[in-house]
């Protein structure tokens, strides 16, 4: 959506009612005002820092966009800071084009909103990284103070050295953003069973497990069936070298062992059974500690998908 240089009354009327932005009616009474004497360079929000920034390729565009037309979309401050648009705030500083700016009149869980509403839709991210902004934004703590008046102008020093620069904020209750309205915000793009499985990742996952899902070398679904096991299982499953496979073989593991100890055998055996499970599994995490990486790389292709390996070759025979 492209707003008119002359922000006012139409700006108001189009942002707080359209379904594009998927902004709900009841915001018509939040403001989109022009600012005359806006700060210099101001940093981005904390909310505006939930939605990744645009990749080199995509910041150039920008900047050869506005510098041949000129800003079209003004820059929105919330809280003297920059809520929508830190990526065009970049590219005019790149283009030597001067800034406009409007502030947001609403409250904090409108800004929320329409942050999410906008960007989800007119920025091309992976579901994958619909899914990441959606849990960290449901995560975000709305009951936040600004920075003291010290604090404000250290802020106002690192601002200088990017757009980048976070601001300062103290956190001072839970959460409070509603899942339900980032949801509709949304326009569900990604499914509810997604959003689960990416926030069992964010909760439980190692690093590597992350990093293995940021990468696409595994699906965040499949990343989350393992992400209650051991870090050390955890790390060999996102590093091996088919990460996915050796999920799925993990949570098979896991799926027979749950199986076998709700069975019919006595307690007692049950419970004989768990014990030496649990010896080993002792025994391995202290073994995998000490071991090289070349020995790491050895067990994650050796061992962990032995029995997926076996199973494909006797599903087909012809490979022998």
């Amino acid at each position: 959506m492209n707003l008119a240089p002359d922000v006012g009354d139409d700006i108001l009327h189009l942002v707080s009612e359209s379904p594009e932005l998927g902004v709900p009616k009841r915001q018509t009474a939040m403001e989109l005002a022009p600012i005359e004497n806006p700060p210099t360079r101001p940093a981005p929000h904390p909310i505006c820092l939930l939605i990744p920034s645009a990749d080199e390729d995509e910041l150039q565009d920008l900047t050869d966009d506005i510098r041949t037309h000129g800003l079209v979309d003004p820059i929105v401050l919330f809280e003297g800071m920059i809520l929508d648009g830190r990526n065009r705030a970049a590219a005019c500083e790149r283009a030597g084009v001067a800034p406009r700016y409007v502030h947001f009149g609403g409250g904090r869980e409108d800004a929320l909103i329409l942050v999410i509403s906008h960007n989800l839709k007119r920025r091309h991210l992976t579901k994958q990284g619909i899914a990441d902004a959606l849990v960290a934004a449901e995560d975000f703590n709305l009951h936040y103070t600004l920075a003291e008046p010290a604090a404000e102008k250290e802020a106002a020093e690192e601002a200088a050295d990017g757009p980048e620069a976070q601001s300062v904020i103290k956190i001072t209750e839970p959460k409070t953003a509603s899942s339900r309205k980032l949801a509709q915000a949304a326009g569900g793009v990604v499914s509810h069973v997604m959003i689960a499985a990416t926030r069992k990742v964010k909760e439980k996952g190692e690093p590597e497990l992350h990093e293995a899902v940021k990468r696409g070398r595994i699906g965040v679904q499949d990343a989350a069936k393992v992400a209650d096991l051991p870090p050390e299982q955890q790390k060999a499953i996102a590093v091996s070298p088919k990460p996915r496979r050796a999920a799925a073989e993990a949570a098979e593991v896991v799926k027979n062992a749950v199986s076998r100890a709700g069975g019919s055998e006595p307690r007692s055996d049950r419970h004989a059974a768990l014990r030496k499970a649990w010896d080993g599994a002792k025994a391995l995490r202290a073994l995998w500690e000490t071991a090289d990486d070349g020995t790491k790389e050895w067990f994650v292709g050796a061992v962990l998908l032995e029995s997926e390996e076996a199973r494909e070759a006797g599903l087909n025979p012809e490979r022998h």
